[in-house]
This record gives C-alpha cells, sequence and structure tokens, in this order.
C-alpha cells in the first residue's frame, strides 16, 4: 500500500498533498483523488503570512488536475476557513496546490496557458474539455502569478509604439524593451496620458536610467518622455520615416489616378507597388511599370526620383553627412509642388534631431516593437478578436514577455 501511495505521489506531483484513498467515477470518466493538506497552521489566501483565527470551519473542496492516460483527474481535500485580522474578514486558507478561489491546480493552469502560447483559446478548450471563457480566467491567473518581477528593472533602451486592436480606432500602447526583446508595459490608448501611467509605475529612479526612447513622430509621446527622462535620446525610427514617405508617393499617384483620363490613365494601373518598392528588390514587371511612368507622367516620375533619391539618405556615413543630405533633399521637395512631399520635406525638417539620431545609435531601432506589433497583430487574428482589452493584455503578457511555462 505504502508503494502504491508513492507511486500516486509521484504521478501527481503535488505539493502539499497528502493522497488517503482514491475513486473511480467511470459515469464521468475520472478518477478522484482525495487527501489533505499536510499538517501546518492555516494561513490566509492573501496574506500568505498571516495565521487565521477565531472559529475555524472546513469546506470540502475539488480541484481539475493535470489528466491521467484516458480520464480525467480532480483532487479532493477540506479548506480551512477563518478569521485575517489584515483582511478584517473571513478568507480560506492558503492551498500550494491551487490559486484561492480556483477550480483548477497551479500545474493544470499552467498546462493550459502553455498551449495557449502557441494556440487559440478554442483550440486548448477543446483539448482540455473545458469553457472557453475558463481559459481566460486561467491566463489571467497564470500572467498575474508568473509575469516577471523584474520587467521594469534595469531599462535602458525602450521602444513605444501604438497599434489599433478593434475598430473604431481602439489602440494600445506598448513598451517594449530593446536589449531584451520583450514587452514591459502595455496601456489602453495611444495619448500622451496613457505613456504617462508608464512612467509613473516606472518611477523617476529608473526612469533616470533610460539612455534611448525609440518611437514615431507623435507629439504626444514626446512630450511625456522629455517630462519625465530628460536625458534619454529620443530616437525616430526609420520604419516611421520610410512610411510616411511612401505614403507621400502613393498620394501624389492617386491624385493623377483622380485626374487623369485616357491612355495617361491607363499608363497607371497596376504601378503602385513597384513605385513603392525598395529600388534594390524591383522586379521585370515593375521595371516595366515604372518606364510607363516614366513615359507619360511627368509629376509621378519626379514623386519617384525624389523617393529613389532618399534612400541615400541612410548611406550617410555619419550625423553631420546625412543632415546636409537632408537640408538638400528637403529642399528640393519643397520646390517641387508636390504638395504631400512638401508636407513630408516639412516633416522631416521638424523632426530632424530625432531622425539623425539613427545614426548615433545605427543598431537600436524600433525593429522589435515592430516585431512586437506583428505578433499581437497574429494574436488578435487568431482569437478573431478579444471582447475586452483585459484580456488582450493578458495575451500580450503570456506570449510576450517572457513567462516559460515548461
Amino acid at each position: 500500500m505504502r508503494a502504491l501511495l508513492t507511486l500516486l505521489r509521484f504521478v501527481l506531483q503535488v505539493q502539499g498533498f497528502v493522497v488517503e484513498g482514491a475513486e473511480i467515477q467511470r459515469e464521468e470518466n475520472a478518477v478522484v483523488f482525495r487527501g489533505r493538506r499536510r499538517p501546518s497552521l492555516p494561513r490566509c489566501s492573501v496574506h500568505r503570512h498571516e495565521v487565521l483565527t477565531g472559529e475555524i470551519t472546513t469546506h470540502p473542496v475539488r480541484w481539475r488536475h493535470l489528466d491521467l492516460p484516458g480520464c480525467r483527474t480532480y483532487l479532493e481535500a477540506e479548506v480551512r476557513e477563518g478569521r485575517c485580522r489584515r483582511c478584517n474578514g473571513r478568507r480560506l486558507e492558503r492551498m500550494p496546490w491551487a490559486v484561492p478561489r480556483a477550480e483548477h491546480t497551479r500545474a493544470f493552469d499552467r498546462r493550459v496557458a502553455s498551449l495557449v502560447q502557441v494556440a487559440n483559446k478554442s483550440a486548448t478548450a477543446r483539448m482540455f474539455a473545458i469553457c472557453w471563457v475558463t481559459v481566460g480566467r486561467i491566463v489571467a491567473r497564470v500572467v498575474k502569478e508568473c509575469l516577471p518581477r523584474d520587467l521594469l528593472d534595469d531599462l535602458v533602451a525602450i521602444g513605444v509604439d501604438e497599434t489599433s486592436h478593434k475598430r473604431g480606432h481602439r489602440y494600445i500602447t506598448v513598451v517594449t524593451d530593446l536589449e531584451r526583446n520583450r514587452v514591459v508595459w502595455i496601456g489602453d490608448g495611444k495619448s500622451g496620458d496613457t505613456l504617462r501611467e508608464f512612467f509613473r509605475l516606472l518611477g523617476p529612479e529608473r526612469s533616470a536610467k533610460l539612455a534611448l526612447v525609440a518611437m514615431d513622430m507623435s507629439e504626444a509621446y514626446q512630450g511625456v518622455v522629455r517630462e519625465y527622462a530628460k536625458q534619454a535620446d529620443i530616437v525616430f525610427d526609420r520604419f516611421h520615416v520610410v512610411k510616411l514617405l511612401l505614403e507621400a508617393v502613393d498620394e501624389v499617384r492617386r491624385e493623377q489616378c483622380r485626374t487623369l483620363e485616357g491612355e495617361e490613365r491607363e499608363a497607371l494601373k497596376k504601378t503602385r507597388f513597384a513605385l513603392l518598392r525598395n529600388p534594390k528588390h524591383l522586379k521585370p514587371r515593375d521595371l516595366a511599370a515604372i518606364a510607363r511612368v516614366r513615359a507619360t507622367n511627368r509629376k509621378l516620375t519626379r514623386a519617384y526620383q525624389l523617393r529613389v533619391d532618399f534612400e541615400e539618405f541612410w548611406k550617410c556615413r555619419n550625423e553631420d553627412e546625412a543632415r546636409k543630405f537632408a537640408m538638400r533633399w528637403t529642399r528640393d521637395a519643397l520646390l517641387s509642388r508636390l504638395e504631400p512631399f512638401r508636407t513630408f520635406a516639412r516633416t522631416v525638417r521638424k523632426h530632424l534631431d530625432g531622425i539623425l539620431m539613427f545614426f548615433r545609435y545605427p543598431g537600436q531601432t524600433n525593429a522589435v516593437s515592430e516585431g512586437v506589433n506583428n505578433k499581437i497583430k497574429l494574436l488578435i487574428h487568431k482569437a478573431y478578436g478579444f471582447h475586452n482589452v483585459a484580456a488582450l493584455m493578458a495575451m500580450i503578457y503570456l506570449c510576450c514577455t517572457g513567462i516559460h511555462l515548461s
């Protein structure tokens, strides 16, 4: 008998649970292990060092545990309840194998969450035969317990970016540690007040250690960074600069499509991606499309030439050379009579100091943040959207902060 109990303890792997018996429930295709906690004082489930006092009562509780081959597994034990002085009320005692008020053991929660990291909630719910809503609650519990406590410690270079998560211009702000390649904070919204919450949580001491903040050209974000981390260099990411440039090219193309007719308009068909693609990666059909544009449309040819010329900016050897190039290029853009490029040129001149930081920190860009954004988009796509932003944040923390549940 002793050998059998030793085997059961080894198979169950439940800390602090003493097996006293087991029952097979064929109608539920389940095995229920009954036991008790190892002798100890009843401690509050909220304040784990506080001993419960007063009238102690017991309640039978069942938890879902890791399944055995071919059947479900449950644990049953008596849980004591008493009065906690710090809570100023009655609490259940803390159990080492389960979160307070949870219906599953910690081991079961982590197994479910580890599958959620690579699959969607619906597939996970089918796999473990639990409710879809239960999967979300398990994710929230695991994140609360397993989220690294040092996410905001020793931050030197961070990336700040926003990503949409719902129709109607619903955004979240994501702060990423560029050195450790992980998300460190998420906030609802994309305003300066949202980022201000991050810096309040970070505190003045840790904010003073920041050396670099990579972001887009959001005025709201810039103001908050200068307010809380004046010593940090603000780097405007190359991705966002090129994005604005390509939007200017596309706006010129659209304007020409709206105003031209006949053969001139026909020549602009299927030219969008050829004009936007990096000149180094042009394919034969792209070269043919650009040749048609050069032969038929003077304005769009000028726009494309400005777009190609700007690629030389990133090849400059230092800040001084890049500054001189930027001033020459923006002068040409301002004289081009192409309003989208004139707007882009003004933007470049206004934020030139931050753009030039690219040459001071060539290896520190917002590529990590953009990669995180792609992963967030994939999470949203797999889930076909989230009902609330808290559920999305829990999933991001689970999948993008380095939580290992193996």
